[in-house]
């Protein structure tokens, strides 16, 4: 079930042509935005009606929400959908009369068509192809382009529905290891898509001719995790929300040299803009904080570890389990801290300039091997590094390339195992710890994510269920009958003896021990991670476990102008 979130956007009457005069004045009124709607219930997906008087958006509440549509001078409002229902991503017909929006329930989900006078509804789309909840409607209001199942285990890719007839044609057809294409846009002609295709934090803005697929290609080289976008015209350039510059915001890509830069409003996700020019799009607070249990006893009471309003997660415990790495963005841009697990933690002074991610503890405790990216759109060079926090060393491994995912020791402190990019998913290699310049591939699959025990390397395979368990050193491996997938592919966490990992539920999820020997899950707890990135930890000794978990989201809409 998709609970209410954001939804992409678009505008329908192209504004007259942007200068650079016109986006330095859409800096100018971003810096002086004021909320539109602030109410307790998120309020996200804003769309602009085509005159620009109106904003459609959805209002609500985990896996309920109702369609609102109000004018802009607060003169009108009005709601639409049914009670029980979540119902988001309005989108105006050229008419103004229509809206098009996804509606959900537990078991079943459509793309619909709704007259704004009559009230009569009627569906475009059914859910045979898993439509994704953000959708696109051509400026003409004869065709709409959305997300959905193009191959079984395959990536989710883009299809074209004939609006009057409901007929299906596919767009695009991501291979496996490449990621979704996801938030279709038009552009304000109709003749092209915007999109992004990738994974998670490798997501890039992507641009096809809607007469040719061929066509597709990257609109810049920046990547990150991507939250909507918004044609400013019918060459461009484009609104994108994204962290290309280390915080969610706003940025502007330049079609004709495809530079990015930033333009502003930290926090905010899926903008649309209006025929008037104005700018409307969601702000949103994301809180995650690390909490600890300890899996023995009978009743666990959980408890948080050193909150803050901001987001922490990718926690794990040292060897001896005593203290923890893990990555915040408590005092800036994402960066690792230490602590003693009854103690305060410590941010590790690191060379400005860098994201530092994905912190693994050394075989002896004394070193952390982590992942550095460059502050800004591009993330070409992805590398190792090896940090002491106790004298504070701090070396590039420059032998392991700059196309590094994840880089971690083993147990015995003999190999480095590293993934690097391989499209929106890993390849697996390692190096002898004593010669880093000795790189062998491994004769394994592509990865989404992996980990190391003692004697095991086991690791998941992306738009597939389950994992694969492989001994140490020879590699001999077996499948896992666990539910892992793309869904929960960084809430799961290797012991010497389980996996701990997300669990979904009919009607909520649960922290799950699956026993490795036994083949089955042998407990549950009703505590589980709910934050984006790797939101399970737990200690070699298996005494100890950290569940990421986020606080109340809170979006509201603001509008600049």
């Amino acid at each position: 079930m998709i609970a209410i979130a954001g939804a992409s956007t678009f505008f329908l009457t192209p504004p007259a042509a942007f200068s650079p005069g016109a986006v330095a004045e859409l800096e100018r009124r971003i810096a002086a935005a004021q909320p539109f709607a602030s109410d307790p219930d998120l309020e996200v997906g804003p769309r602009f009606s085509p005159d620009g008087k109106r904003i459609a958006y959805a209002q609500g509440e985990g896996a309920k929400a109702r369609i609102v549509i109000r004018s802009l001078d607060g003169s009108d409002r009005r709601e639409v959908g049914e009670a029980g229902w979540l119902h988001v991503s309005p989108i105006f017909f050229p008419d103004g009369r229509r809206i098009a929006y996804w509606r959900a329930s537990e078991n079943d989900c459509a793309i619909l068509e709704h007259d704004l006078e009559s009230g009569a509804t009627r569906p475009i789309i059914d859910c045979k192809l898993s439509p994704r909840g953000r959708f696109d409607l051509s400026p003409d209001g004869k065709r709409l382009v959305f997300a959905g199942t193009t191959r079984v285990q395959f990536p989710a890719g883009l299809l074209l529905a004939d609006v009057a007839t409901g007929e299906i044609k596919p767009f695009t057809s991501p291979e496996p290891g490449m990621g979704d294409d996801l938030q279709p846009r038009f552009s304000p002609d109709g003749k092209r898509i915007a999109y992004f295709h990738g994974s998670e934090s490798h997501r890039q803005l992507w641009i096809a001719a809607t007469s040719d697929p061929a066509t597709a290609k990257p609109a810049t080289a920046a990547e990150g995790l991507s939250y909507g976008a918004a044609w400013m015209g019918p060459d461009g350039p484009i609104v994108v929300a994204a962290d290309w510059f280390g915080f969610r915001a706003l940025n502007l890509v330049d079609l004709k040299t495809g530079e990015a830069r930033l333009l502003g409003a930290r926090g905010a996700r899926f903008p649309d803009l209006g025929s008037n020019s104005a700018l409307v799009y969601e702000n949103a607070t994301y809180t995650a904080n690390l909490w600890a249990l300890d899996p023995r006893e009978a009743a666990p009471k959980p408890r948080v570890l050193w909150p803050s309003t901001r987001y922490t997660n990718q926690a794990e415990f040292s060897p001896d389990g005593k203290r923890l790495a893990f990555v915040s963005n408590r005092e800036g841009v994402e960066a690792i801290h230490v602590a003693p697990v009854d103690g305060a933690p410590v941010k590790l002074t690191l060379p400005a300039g860098y994201r530092h991610i994905r912190p693994h503890w050394s075989a002896d405790g004394q070193a952390l091997h982590a992942v550095r990216i460059p502050i800004g759109p591009l993330r070409t060079r992805q590398q190792a590094v090896r940090i002491e926090p106790g004298s504070g060393k701090y070396e590039v491994l420059e032998a392991l390339g700059t196309e590094v995912i994840d880089v971690r020791e083993s147990r015995d402190g003999k190999w480095i195992y590293l993934g690097e990019s391989a499209g929106s998913a890993m390849r697996l290699v390692r190096a002898k710890a004593s010669n880093l310049r000795e790189v062998e591939r491994l004769p394994l699959p592509l990865v989404s994510e992996y980990q190391l025990s003692t004697s095991r390397l086991v690791f998941a395979q992306p738009q597939l269920k389950g994992l694969t368990s492989c001994r140490m050193p020879e590699l001999a491996c077996q499948q896992v009958d666990i539910y892992i997938g793309d869904f929960n592919r960084f809430a799961w966490a290797l012991g010497e003896r389980s996996v701990y990992f997300l669990q979904p539920g009919d009607t909520r999820n649960s922290l799950a021990r699956f026993d490795l020997t036994l083949g089955h899950v042998t407990r549950t707890w009703d505590f589980a991670p709910t934050a984006f990135g790797g939101s399970v930890a737990v200690s070699q000794a298996e005494d100890a476990v950290i569940v990421t978990r986020e606080e109340k989201l809170a979006i509201d809409l603001m509008i600049a102008r």
